[in-house]
Order: structure tokens, then sequence, then C-alpha cells
């Protein structure tokens, strides 16, 4: 039976056209130090337990993604590096899944940068880390809808 003829695959192929892709590519990380520091300096932050959040709104260039992320583990709260890949890998892949809300209510001439430190010792489930990401993301699109007009890096 050739493969392509398969109603189920005709299907799924026809499915995946249509469905937002889930990827998360490098040009999404926050990878600079002076984009660090500049998110640092003038960012905007607030607490969505077990993660403090610090978030940036400027213009975006042409090959700008509509977001750029980088997570922080702070070596104090976990002394094991495998602990800090397995907390940073959760955010990851959380914000991946959920990253599409996100996307749609950034102005099509704005680009973000957000930061994510987790804060707590413990490493959390995979539930409520998503719980927390899923809080921030609908705090920073209250914060873009309601700051619309300026920019969201100069209201401290």
């Amino acid at each position: 039976m050739d493969i392509k003829r398969c109603p189920f695959f005709v299907c799924l192929h026809s499915y995946m056209d249509e469905t937002i892709k889930y990827t998360f590519c490098k040009e999404e990380r926050l990878c600079r130090k002076g984009g660090f520091e500049e998110l640092l300096s003038s960012g905007y932050s607030f607490v969505s337990y077990p993660l403090r959040v610090v978030i940036r709104l400027y213009p975006r260039e042409e090959k700008d993604f509509p977001a750029r992320i980088a997570v922080s583990v702070s070596k104090r709260r976990f002394k094991r590096a495998v602990k800090r890949n397995r907390v940073k890998r959760l955010i990851r892949e959380t914000y991946r899944l959920n990253k599409n809300t996100l996307y749609s209510s950034i102005p099509e001439d704005k680009t973000m940068d957000i930061l994510f430190i987790y804060l707590h010792d413990e490493i959390f489930e995979y539930g409520k880390i998503e719980k927390a990401i899923t809080g921030a993301i609908k705090k920073i699109r209250s914060y873009i809808e309601k700051d619309s007009g300026g920019d969201i890096a100069d209201t401290h």
C-alpha cells in the first residue's frame, strides 16, 4: 500500500499544514551579552512563581523573531549542572508549546526579549512550571495591550 494514498496520512498531512509549528530555533534564543545587559537595565519584571520574568519590548528589525528568550537557573540553588539543565529544559519546553499565544499579541513592528529566572530550591513538576509560564504569558499580553502606544521598557 502506498503511504501517500493512506487516508490517515492524507488527513494527518493536511492537518499538519494548517497547524502552527511548535519549534524553538536558535534565533529565538537570547544569546548576546549586550542583549542581556539591555534587558536587565531597562526591562520590566514581575513574578509568576516559581519564575521571575524580565521583559523588554523594542522595535523589530527585518530578521528578528517576535520574541527571544533566555532561561537562568542559579548555581546557588542547584549545585549540580544536571538539575540546572533539567529545570532549563522544562522551562524551554513549556515556553515552546505555549509561545503561539504570546506571538499573536505582539505587534508586527515590535519584538520582545524575555528572561525567565527560576526562584525555587527544588525542581517542580511540568504542570507547575506550565502554570507559571502560561500565567507569565497572560501578564505579558496584558502589558502589551495596556501599553500598546509606548515602550514597556521605559515604564519601571
